[in-house]
């Protein structure tokens, strides 16, 4: 599908904003470039210009232009997808490691947004055109991840998570032995070089995590991480301060990957092959989320461990035990 600028449109039944129309009749159109032609005054309804605030009314003709610059448009391709939960308003997924949640200048392989148009424009039991972003994981972590169907929900839940009203659990796997039962760290977080963050005491914004030791072993621990507020990056850069970087974490001072020649005495390395990893891929995963619904209900949707975290534990457990 491409798109000509100008896109012309025709009012067929009532929206609650200009946005919402734009944004429900060009499902493959990515967000942010709606927003930021109604920023720019490209937008207008019956030849006036219009701002996102807007109320169409049904026969008048909308127009959009389109930014100067390429548009990347969200093609639907099927992905192999785990759908926790979902209804006409919400889909909730178990992520897999390795895809980017939306494209980006330097993605050129499918993402995750790919992906969740083919299910909800051809499989899902509850269809719908578009899903809307309304949180993120970093690429290589895996877990629960909730999307909105249309524009009011998206509204409440992006509300939700911007006053910390949304209980996240992560499971991490860190180097070293945690002392503490539990703990929680209080770092402010500011960005640092090519999307890395940092802890920057001056300029940084508050970030809290809290955090419990669930299983300790030789050298590892295995943690039940809880972001009180939604830096980026914030599980990885708070761990990897406190001196307990995931243990696959090659960006905040982890490994690149694990290794069972790492793990288990004696081990008899074939000479013919490389050895594969255990693991290579952070080692954090969004296990829970419970999150306040429209109509006042309660959302929890739970996300089992992928293999690679499993084997990583078995292995753990197996040669890495406490005596």
């Amino acid at each position: 599908m491409e798109l000509k600028s100008p896109i012309e449109l025709t009012v067929q039944r009532p929206y609650e904003s200009v946005f919402e129309l734009l944004a429900t009749e060009l499902p493959l159109l990515p967000l942010n470039v709606i927003r930021r032609a109604l920023a720019r005054g490209f937008v207008t309804a019956d030849g006036k210009r219009v701002d996102h605030r807007y109320v169409p009314r049904p026969g008048q003709r909308v127009a959009m232009k389109l930014p100067d610059g390429p548009v990347v448009l969200y093609r639907p391709k099927k992905l192999d997808l785990e759908v926790l939960a979902e209804d006409e308003h919400i889909l909730a997924i178990n992520k897999p490691a390795g895809l980017c949640v939306i494209p980006d200048a330097a993605t050129q392989e499918p993402t995750l947004i790919n992906g969740l148009l083919h299910y909800v424009q051809r499989e899902s039991p509850f269809p719908s055109q578009r899903v809307y972003v309304v949180h993120r994981l970093d690429r290589d972590t895996t877990g629960a991840l909730v999307f909105a169907k249309d524009a009011a929900t998206a509204r409440h839940l992006s509300t939700c998570f911007e006053e910390r009203r949304v209980a996240k659990r992560y499971l991490a796997v860190v180097l070293g032995e945690v002392a503490d039962e539990e703990g929680e760290v209080n770092l402010p977080i500011a960005p640092h070089s090519r999307g890395r963050m940092k802890v920057a005491e001056r300029k940084g914004r508050p970030a809290a995590t809290r955090y419990r030791v669930r299983e300790r072993f030789r050298g590892y621990t295995l943690l039940e991480v809880e972001p009180l507020t939604g830096r980026q990056h914030q599980v990885r850069v708070h761990l990897s301060a406190v001196g307990h970087p995931l243990a696959v974490e090659p960006v905040y001072g982890g490994k690149d990957a694990v290794y069972l020649s790492e793990l288990k005495k004696n081990y008899r390395r074939k000479p013919d092959r490389p050895e594969p990893p255990i693991i290579s891929r952070l080692s954090l995963h969004a296990s829970r989320l419970e999150l306040p619904l429209p109509d006042g209900g309660t959302m929890t949707v739970e996300a089992g461990l992928p293999k690679d975290l499993e084997r990583l534990l078995r292995c753990l457990r197996k040669h890495r035990q406490r005596r």
